[in-house]
């Protein structure tokens, strides 16, 4: 009898044991969901690396790979609550301070980010991504030396890094090597000849003395990017500046403005540029006038749109139009200097 006892005392713990832990297993997966992360969305981009966490909860990539989607999204609180759960998991991963460094970096938290890289180089000295990303930091941060030797250690095990050489482009550009600058974003071109901010980088350099290479450098990135303002406008600034070489290039920048005009028709800049090309180069004052009205009709605040058309109205003789429009500017600006100034000469009061 005690045995049988016994028997049902230890069968009946069993179950009662078996059945705390069905409990426990149950709560835990009601639980599980929040602990992960994880929402009800319509969103299918998340919902496939929810699913992916789901099926391997402890697998530290697949945070990772949710805290890049939200920091697209700009869901920074999501992306670092992300961050945290990968570092719970592995705070041993480079990957995971790599991450962490794009998200702080996204925010404009840089020096967070910076001390992020610098994290992720501690765990891997030859972790690419990282050593790039910190270099440009440090180009930024004038630390030039530390930058070149991140940079030659990514090329070191990869030669075929366009971003490596543009880097390099970048660093010799704010030391003011223009050769060597150009050289840099041509080998970047040389590795990815789609690689748009070196074309546009390279016409800049070429720019700063007057290689009619930049552009070419220009209409490259046109090409690979023809609604982008960027190189229109940098074409455009080039073209007027070299103008007086070569008379052409003004009726050309006029083209470049008319570009952007047709891609944004409220960039008020591209207006104002045409007036000024009139203005200067041309001394089609009727024309500047025309230009100026449409910088000021898109920005109504654009003080220099008005004094600039003060100017093309004194180069008509009109001095009455002349006069009101250097009075707005002052209304728009009154310590604006030179509409003060040029008030007073039209005024006699020199």
């Amino acid at each position: 009898m005690l045995k049988k006892l016994k028997t049902f005392i230890s069968v009946s713990a069993l179950v009662l044991v078996c059945a705390f832990a069905s409990t426990l297993e149950s709560c835990k997966s009601c639980n599980s969901n929040k602990d992960l992360g994880i929402e009800e969305t319509s969103d299918t981009t998340l919902r496939a690396i929810n699913a992916k966490i789901t099926a391997e909860p402890n697998n530290f990539a697949h945070y990772l790979e949710r805290a890049r989607y939200y920091s697209s999204m700009k869901k920074y609180a999501e992306a670092n609550a992300d961050i945290v759960r990968a570092k719970a998991i592995d705070s041993t991963k480079a990957d995971i301070y790599f991450t962490a460094g794009k998200i702080h970096f996204d925010q404009q938290r840089v020096v967070e980010a910076y001390e992020d890289y610098k994290k992720c180089l501690e765990k891997d000295p030859q972790h690419k991504e990282g050593l790039l990303e910190k270099a440009a930091m440090d180009i930024a941060l004038n630390n030039f030396e530390l930058a070149i030797q991140q940079i030659n250690t990514v090329l070191r095990q990869d030669e075929r890094v366009a971003y490596a050489y543009y880097l390099k482009g970048r660093l010799y550009r704010q030391v003011k090597d223009t050769t060597l600058a150009l050289s840099s974003y041509q080998t970047a071109i040389e590795v990815d000849p789609s690689y748009y901010d070196a074309y546009v980088e390279a016409g800049l350099v070429c720019a700063s003395y007057g290689n009619p290479l930049a552009k070419e450098y220009y209409n490259s990135a046109i090409e690979l990017h023809p609604n982008f303002i960027e190189p229109y406008y940098n074409k455009a600034i080039f073209l007027q500046e070299t103008g007086v070489k070569n008379p052409s290039n003004y009726q050309e920048a006029l083209v470049c403005y008319d570009k952007i005009i047709g891609i944004d028709a409220n960039f008020s800049a591209a207006y104002f540029n045409k007036g000024f090309v009139y203005l200067v180069y041309l001394k089609e004052y009727q024309k500047g006038i025309e230009s100026f009205n449409l910088a000021l009709e898109k920005n109504p605040n654009y003080y220099q749109a008005a004094y600039n058309r003060a100017l093309c109205y004194e180069g008509k003789g009109d001095k009455t139009n002349a006069e009101a429009d250097l009075n707005l500017a002052l209304k728009l600006k009154p310590d604006y200097t030179e509409a003060a100034l040029e008030l007073g000469r039209l005024r006699g009061d020199d």
